[in-house]
């Protein structure tokens, strides 16, 4: 595993600003006009992603799902549910070089969302669930070989290299950060970066905040993005 040492900012070989896209947050999947299914994610590493390309010199677009705090001067849309961001990223990802999906986005949604709130007087409720598209996958597969993905993983300690390993070859994506799934809850994480080349990237041993994960992995794939033609165009 190999330790990358901090370099400065820099996007080599660009002659204009690297443009890198950036998903954060959860999806909401709604039950009825009330209630939603979601999950636990805060986006606080997403948006640290992206003010960290934002100081390596990237023009940075961020798409923020539901409670997440933007940062100020960076070009923010927001999403609710997973069709949501599916149609933002159809229309931004184009005009992008760099795509950083840290969104947690639902594996699942209800078939159908109810008319209304449903009420409790009523009794027991199933829920009819439905699998959400891959939207990674399916940007990925209509992606040409010029630009550059990152997406993540999030699996117990013991399953992630392999779980990481799997959605590099199944998602057909360039690189995949894995993380335990304590990193919902904390204000640290020990996240590793696997690559399409079989290569494997830590910032080092042990836990690292937030912050200081998100500015060593600017730093580690925008030189890689900048490399890639269309960075160059």
């Amino acid at each position: 595993m190999d330790a990358a040492p901090a370099r400065p900012s820099t996007v080599p070989h660009a002659v204009r600003p690297l443009r890198a896209l950036v998903t954060v947050g959860p999806t909401h999947e709604p039950i009825d006009e009330v209630r939603y299914l979601g999950n636990r994610s805060s986006g606080r590493m997403g948006m640290a992603i992206a003010e960290s390309l934002a100081a390596e010199g990237c023009s940075v677009t961020v798409l923020a799902g539901p409670g997440v705090t933007a940062t100020g001067g960076l070009t923010t849309e927001r999403f609710v549910t997973t069709a949501d961001l599916g149609r933002l990223l159809d229309r931004h990802w184009p005009t992008h070089d760099l795509l950083v999906m840290a969104a947690a986005v639902a594996d699942y949604r209800p078939s159908r969302a109810a008319s209304g709130k449903m009420r409790r007087e009523d009794g027991p409720v199933t829920l009819s669930l439905e699998p959400t598209p891959d939207l990674l996958a399916g940007l990925a597969a209509r992606t040409g070989p010029g630009r550059f993905i990152v997406g993540f993983a999030l699996e117990r300690p013991d399953e992630l290299e392999a779980s990481a390993r799997r959605k590099l070859a199944r998602k057909g994506v360039d690189a995949i950060v894995a993380n335990p799934i304590d990193t919902m809850d904390a204000d640290d994480v020990e996240a590793t970066l696997f690559l399409r080349d079989g290569s494997v990237r830590s910032p080092g041993p042990g836990r690292l905040p937030k912050r200081a994960f998100a500015r060593w992995l600017a730093r580690t794939v925008v030189p890689m993005a900048a490399d890639r033609p269309a960075a160059r165009a």
